[in-house]
């Protein structure tokens, strides 16, 4: 029988901090995998030290988050939010601040788990430094954004492609959430399809259910005969909130007597404030958008909002719409559909997987405002099959847990442990055998 490793898994989040507010500036779908991973790890018998940039002076140095999962804040650059461009060249003082903790600390880890590609630096040479092996996780990668970014939406910086190429020859494994994201890193990356596990994440069940949202209606003023359209997200182009305000117009247009509310929720990410700096920022350009197509009346951008919150923000919808040109996986599509709401989607990265196309919601091929109108009203105008769906969807939710998830990767840290221990033996073995022999 093997023993148990019981060493801590190092897990590198370097941008944002998974236990600060989701929906805000860059905490988003990362944030929440990192949360509900650590902690389903922790429930398996598996720790883990979660290290994160200190942004924050108030931030406590270090917390158990939960019992079974250190949160470790350490110092790079100044004690304040910094832009992802601007934060690359601060990795180096991140870099020692991890190793230093670790050395003081005496603690030896059985591999590193890094997150984004700003992780991915690091891990790469805490991996060099300490001997453990290396696992990655993109959640986004660049090439997949340049090629399906929309009209206005930022190029990827070129640092950010040399080192995630840098990361897909040297890592260990890559974890991918979906079978596309495999297919991208072959095709855009040259990865090797060996070398990269789908490990699909998972949706907390029991927080995200259908709940009454009957408070949530009287508190935002929605009549019991309106319509309700929700996205959540961050505010950038790449997620499509402008395709979903034109969409929103051709509605109104087209079914007059149905009365119609948009609920925007989720606040700028740096990109959305870069790419609309004229404008001031990408959610005042979409609020400026919406009084020229004349329905800012029926349109609520109501910033962000807690992620123990959007249950019943979902609850309200009739239907959630994820219009983004890419998506990786798709947490909102998920949690939507555990709460019982059809989901209209662009048919890109993980929403072709999560969103079954005519059976939990719809599947939008391009980025044409009058197909999601269509699909949506189709939603809209029949309650029957609005209903049919959203047990549809919680049944396609079911099969995704965050235990299975944390299971799939327990596994995935023994089997590439091994591989690392093999690998090391034989070319220890040269050496061994000259010494044997004399030589």
């Amino acid at each position: 029988m093997s023993r148990v490793d019981r060493r801590p898994v190092a897990v590198l989040t370097v941008h944002s901090c998974p236990w600060s507010e989701v929906g805000g500036a860059e905490n988003g779908g990362m944030s929440v995998y990192v949360r509900a991973v650590t902690q389903a790890l922790a429930d398996r018998g598996v720790p883990s030290h979660v290290y994160t940039r200190m942004e924050d002076a108030g931030a406590i140095p270090e917390a158990d988050v939960p019992a079974g999962c250190r949160l470790i804040h350490v110092p790079a650059g100044p004690v304040a939010p910094i832009d992802k461009a601007g934060l690359f060249y601060n990795l180096p003082d991140f870099l020692r601040g991890v190793a230093a903790h670790a050395r003081a600390e005496g603690i030896e880890y059985r591999a590193i788990h890094s997150h984004y590609w700003l992780s991915g630096w690091v891990g790469q040479r805490l991996s060099e430094m300490w001997g453990v092996p290396w696992l990655h996780m993109a959640h986004t990668w660049a090439r997949v954004k340049d090629r399906d970014r929309p009209p206005g939406a930022a190029p990827e910086p070129l640092q950010r492609i040399a080192v995630e190429e840098e990361i897909v020859r040297t890592c260990n494994r890559l974890i991918a959430p979906t079978a596309q994201e495999v297919e991208d890193l072959a095709e855009l990356y040259g990865a090797g399809r060996s070398c990269v596990a789908i490990v699909p994440p998972g949706v907390d069940l029991e927080r995200f259910r259908p709940v009454d949202p009957a408070a949530l209606r009287r508190r935002l003023g929605i009549a019991e005969a309106d319509r309700v359209v929700l996205f959540t997200g961050r505010l950038e182009r790449l997620k499509g909130v402008e395709t979903l305000a034109l969409a929103f117009a051709e509605m109104l247009r087209q079914a007059p007597a149905l009365s119609l509310r948009l609920l925007v929720l989720g606040s700028d990410s740096g990109n959305g404030q870069a790419e609309a700096a004229a404008h001031g920022g990408e959610r005042a350009r979409l609020v400026a958008l919406c009084r020229e197509l004349g329905i800012a009346d029926r349109v609520s951008f109501l910033g962000t909002v807690g992620h123990d919150q959007l249950p019943a923000y979902y609850s309200l919808a009739d239907v959630c719409c994820v219009p983004s040109y890419s998506e990786s996986f798709g947490f909102v599509a998920i949690e939507a559909q555990a709460c019982q709401t059809p989901v209209v989607a662009s048919r890109v990265g993980g929403l072709r997987q999560l969103v079954l196309d005519g059976i939990s919601g719809y599947t939008i091929p391009r980025h044409d405002p009058h197909d999601y109108a269509a699909a949506m009203l189709r939603l809209l105008r029949d309650d029957s099959r609005r209903a049919v769906m959203g047990v549809a969807g919680r049944r396609v939710a079911q099969s995704y847990s965050w235990e299975a998830t944390a299971g799939r990767l327990a596994r995935l840290y023994d089997e590439v442990g091994a591989d690392y221990d093999r690998a090391a033996a034989l070319l220890l073995m040269p050496a061994a055998l000259a010494v044997a022999g004399g030589g």
